[in-house]
């Protein structure tokens, strides 16, 4: 056999592998849909434990509750070497080999890894206590509270490790289920320390609630995988240098961008208020957890999909052309409909207290649209193992978002910082559609130009009516923009995919059914 032949026959197999396992239209629909569900019912649960904290904090409790995360998320992205990321790449490819024995021994250097990384973290939580307390505060009145803190940088470093375990292996169903538990737990445990305690129980709840997280991961986790590790192994400690080797510069970009997020919240406390920096988490949080639903599976169950294909450039751009379609197409109606009733959102998931954060919020939703269409493409980096890469840009993002929302405060406030992330998310787009297409070949499909004009006119109209203060030209003409919006994403899956037609004769044969029975 030639060598022509011989590469199209591999093309041709190869092709019929990514069509069955999981790059069609619509398994990427299926499994969008199905991830982001489950993120919805998570969210419900988290808007009821925001809810409370708002009415039991005030924005001075939440704000501070906020600085104590962003602390937390630090110094486990710092401490973690990336294990939890890089781990679902070298999983996923024994995974898709059918390697038991690889499996088994690579979850098993996941998780001591994850131990080690987590004693690690709790031990620099407590010996840089002061200078914490110090950057944050700026006093030394919060020592004790951090070192309390520090088991919490632990329980958080062992659930990433169960959790990229549950998706290296495409448990996609538990990966669901445990993200609906972990907020139960969640729920559960920081409530009673809010109510008795108010301010005074932040730190203990965030203590029990990463415990109650970590549980729920284990619970699950164990289930597939019996928990085993080997603390003193040196095969265990060599082999995971090859993940961290990969997971190093990507967590460098998670700590950076954690920092950046830290550190805008201590530069809006110093120029601003406690009260500010609340408004403005709530509002950064609203806009990139609640509207980033459509992300849920991005992580799960894109990028292992994306691995398999990152060495054929044809492959490549076709699969994430396809996830940016299907991005673009469920985000823009969600984020028409986001801003045009930001008001009654915020009240329902907050207090009329957070009113403020408003437009700021409509302004920054503008940065989901354009990152419907970059998130994909940024994953290419990570898919090729060309993680400099990634952090390179990342850093150059960050940067640009700082200077950006540093200006925005300071010009106009709490609204600035909405306006600003706006800005971010116009220069991630171009920045990485021009340095990915340059360094990897990436390509928009010619196809896609014409449904993302319309929907970024939809979502641009939207941002101009959420702005204006009339109540009825905001419902009659934002219904208008809202169907249009829904028409077009209509239009183009029902184009791309089986599932409407799968579903309309499902109906049909269901209404037979009915029919013949009576």
């Amino acid at each position: 056999m030639n060598r022509a032949s011989e590469t199209n026959e591999k093309r041709q197999g190869h092709s019929a592998n990514i069509e069955d396992d999981d790059s069609t239209y619509d398994h990427i629909v299926k499994y969008t849909g199905f991830l982001g569900g489950i993120q919805v019912l998570t969210l419900l649960v988290g808007v009821i434990r925001n809810k409370l904290a708002a009415v039991l904090l005030n924005t001075a409790g939440v704000g501070l509750s906020s600085l104590y995360l962003n602390v937390l998320n630090f110094l486990q992205n710092a401490s973690g070497l990336g294990i939890s990321f890089s781990s679902i790449k070298e999983i996923s490819e024994f995974y898709g080999k059918g390697d038991e024995a690889q499996i088994v021994r690579h979850v098993g250097i996941v998780r001591t890894w994850g131990v080690w990384t987590g004693l690690a973290g709790m031990l620099f939580c407590v010996l840089f206590s002061p200078l914490i307390s110090f950057c944050a505060f700026k006093d030394f009145s919060h020592v004790g509270a951090v070192c309390l803190l520090s088991p919490v940088v632990g329980f958080m470093s062992v659930t990433a490790a169960e959790l990229a375990v549950l998706k290296a292996v495409r448990r996609l169903k538990r990966v669901a289920l445990i993200s609906v538990l972990s907020a139960l737990a969640a729920l559960v445990a920081t409530i009673p320390f809010y109510y008795f305690w108010g301010i005074r129980g932040v730190v203990p709840a965030l203590v029990v609630s990463a415990l109650g997280v970590m549980a729920a991961h284990l619970w699950l986790s164990v289930r597939v995988f019996p928990w085993k590790i080997g603390l003193w192994s040196k095969d265990y400690f060599r082999a995971g240098w090859s993940m961290v080797r990969l997971g190093v510069p990507y967590i460098m970009a998670t700590v950076v961008t954690t920092a950046v997020g830290m550190g805008m919240g201590l530069f809006i406390a110093r120029m601003g208020s406690l009260s500010d920096v609340g408004l403005y988490n709530m509002g950064y949080n609203l806009v990139f957890v609640y509207a980033g639903i459509v992300f849920t599976a991005v992580d799960a169950d894109y990028f292992p999909r994306l691995s398999a294909v990152n060495h054929d450039q044809e492959w490549m751009n076709s699969v994430v052309n396809r996830q940016i379609k299907v991005g673009v197409l469920l985000m823009s109606p969600f984020l028409v409909l986001f801003m045009l009733a930001m008001p009654l959102v915020v009240c329902t998931l907050y207090t009329s207290a957070f009113l403020p954060m408003v437009d700021m919020a409509i302004w920054a939703s503008m940065h989901m649209f354009f990152k419907s269409m970059t998130l994909p493409v940024a994953y290419i980096s990570l898919s090729k193992g060309d993680s400099i890469m990634f952090f390179c840009m990342e850093v150059a993002y960050d940067a640009f978002m700082a200077l950006c929302v540093m200006a925005g405060y300071l010009y106009c406030g709490v609204l600035g910082t909405g306006i600003a992330l706006a800005l971010a998310g116009i220069f991630d787009w171009c920045m990485i559609y021009a340095v990915y297409g340059r360094r990897y070949g990436f390509r928009l499909e010619q196809g896609a130009h014409a449904f993302m004009s319309c929907q970024f006119v939809c979502v641009v109209l939207a941002l101009a009516l959420g702005l204006q203060p009339l109540w009825w030209l905001k419902v009659v003409a934002g219904a208008v923009v809202l169907a249009a919006s829904i028409g077009v994403s209509v239009q183009v899956l029902r184009r791309e995919t089986t599932l409407f037609s799968s579903f309309k004769k499902r109906l049909s044969a269901k209404f037979s059914r009915v029919r013949r029975e009576r």
